[in-house]
């Protein structure tokens, strides 16, 4: 006897199953989350999850739980903050000579996220799905308490976690989880040059969504060692060396989606970071020492990276990777005719650089490419996972360009705030969102609704064929077009230059 179970969202769980027979008989109790020909697949490859155990019956009615082999492959790996263990399922089997009378999953999700607080539907069915899954993932990937890489790791990452920290307060208003994560990562580093440089912007981003200001000073020296100021060159830059063994330039991961990006000793991508670092702690700290020496960087930059009128990927290098093109043009270090191939290369890279890609194009007049890309059905898509049966996002596009991925990775769910950030054009620009900017790109859309979640109450705006209602809850007001729009709700067209 077969029986197959397909719950239909992948989620952290414990299961348990009520079955009755004969004495001595064999049982097999299997859990996963992918399918082949209709069955759990039992050789789903790398991280995907499947687990099976053998179970004796002892006779009469009985009652069994699915004992897990947990993911976490380091020794600082999380534990199941609960008295039992849990692995990401979707699907079951129960296989053997037994009546099963039930079978019971029961999916755990953090108490803080509340699934009514956000909500998108738009025009575009293909995009409401993204949404769905993306939304989704962000929920159920905070099960741990902070936001980790998936489980095939379990481990809070500084890149992960610039990612999955935007679409969790898009999502959802409470800060335990991000601030928790935060305090982690000052702790446990990881190893990518790129990623130290992000933390603080990850905590000015936590102090304008949560409004938990106190913080920073706690943090302040923490911020100031992430500036990795022990590998700067005689012009400023960030420099490799033969010791950084363990903190190096990722550019992208995995390695075959930097776009044949040429690293150097000396590389772009990392030197970009350090100044969006350098600017972001400058805004932080109020000193001025960091803004003097982002604009020593720059002037560095500028000379040691531009070949014929474009960023290269490297000193010395001849290439223009789409990430060399796409960092700059994000960070401000130079102008759109000096980034060239973004909008030609496509999505030349993985689901976390998507992040950028897609905020780059969105604030500089390619919104409509990036809307294009969130809807693609081509094989680097969030089309794709969905079509390969993930409900959570994946660690990369497919498992042909990761074999060992997982699928359940947040740093793969950046729709989740592209979407009420980018489209919907809601970003706060003042600590505990006390204002924000209104700047909408619907490209092609027609029509949406959106539900923002804040710390002062929901945001809420409609759009059809280019009027937009804005409702605005008190304790924040809205920058739009250069005008301050107060509490309350507001009619407004966007004027196309």
């Amino acid at each position: 006897m077969n029986c197959f179970y397909d719950f239909k969202l992948d989620a952290w769980s414990r299961i348990e199953v009520v079955l009755e027979g004969k004495a001595g008989e064999k049982i097999e109790f299997a859990v996963g989350e992918c399918v082949k020909d209709e069955r759990i697949n039992r050789e789903p490859g790398g991280f995907r999850i499947f687990q099976r155990n053998e179970i004796v019956l002892n006779g009469g009615v009985e009652k069994f739980s699915f004992v897990p082999q947990p993911g976490g492959v380091q020794p600082i790996a999380l534990k199941s903050p609960f008295e039992f263990e849990i692995i990401p399922m979707r699907y079951a089997e129960i296989n053997g000579d037994c009546r099963v009378i039930s079978v019971e999953r029961t999916p755990i999700y953090p108490v803080e996220f509340n699934d009514n607080d956000a909500h998108f539907e738009s025009d575009d069915p293909v995009l409401n799905q993204i949404w769905e899954m993306c939304k989704y993932t962000i929920k159920a990937t905070a099960v741990f308490g902070m936001f980790i890489d998936g489980e095939r790791e379990r481990l809070p990452y500084e890149g992960d976690t610039y990612i999955n920290q935007l679409g969790w307060f898009c999502c959802c208003v409470d800060s335990q989880i991000p601030r928790r994560t935060i305090e982690h990562l000052f702790e446990y580093h990881t190893w990518p040059f790129e990623w130290f440089l992000l933390m603080p912007q990850i905590v000015k981003d936590y102090m304008l969504y949560s409004g938990d200001i106190d913080f920073f000073k706690q943090w302040e020296k923490s911020l100031e060692d992430c500036l990795l100021s022990d590998f700067l060159d005689s012009d400023g830059l960030l420099a490799e060396h033969e010791n950084t063994k363990r903190i190096r330039t990722i550019v992208d991961w995995p390695v075959g989606e930097r776009d044949n990006y040429e690293l150097g000793d000396l590389n772009l991508v990392s030197n970009c970071y350090y100044y969006n670092a350098l600017n972001v702690m400058a805004e932080l700290s109020g000193e001025s020492e960091y803004l003097e020496r982002a604009i020593a960087v720059k002037t560095a930059i500028r000379r040691k990276f531009m070949k014929d009128g474009v960023f290269v990927d490297s000193f010395g290098s001849s290439h223009t990777a789409l990430h060399s093109s796409l960092f700059a043009l994000h960070f401000g270090l130079g102008e759109l005719s000096e980034c060239p191939y973004i909008e030609e290369k496509g999505m030349a890279c993985s689901v976390y650089a998507a992040q950028f890609l897609l905020d780059c194009c969105f604030s500089h007049c390619m919104e409509q490419h990036a809307k294009n890309l969130l809807v693609s059905k081509d094989l680097r898509s969030w089309h794709n996972m969905i079509s390969k049966g993930a409900t959570i996002s994946m660690e990369a596009w497919d498992d042909c360009f990761k074999p060992n991925q997982d699928w359940n990775h947040a740093w793969g769910a950046a729709p989740a705030n592209i979407i009420p950030r980018c489209i919907a054009g809601i970003r706060p620009i003042e600590y505990g969102f006390k204002k924000f900017i209104f700047d909408p790109h619907p490209a092609d859309l027609k029509h949406f609704y959106l539900k923002h979640p804040t710390c002062n109450g929901m945001i809420e705006v409609v759009y059809d064929n280019g009027i937009f209602e804005l409702a605005i809850p008190n304790g924040t007001e809205a920058l739009f077009n250069g005008s301050i729009l107060k509490p309350g709700t507001h009619q407004l067209e966007i004027i196309k230059k």
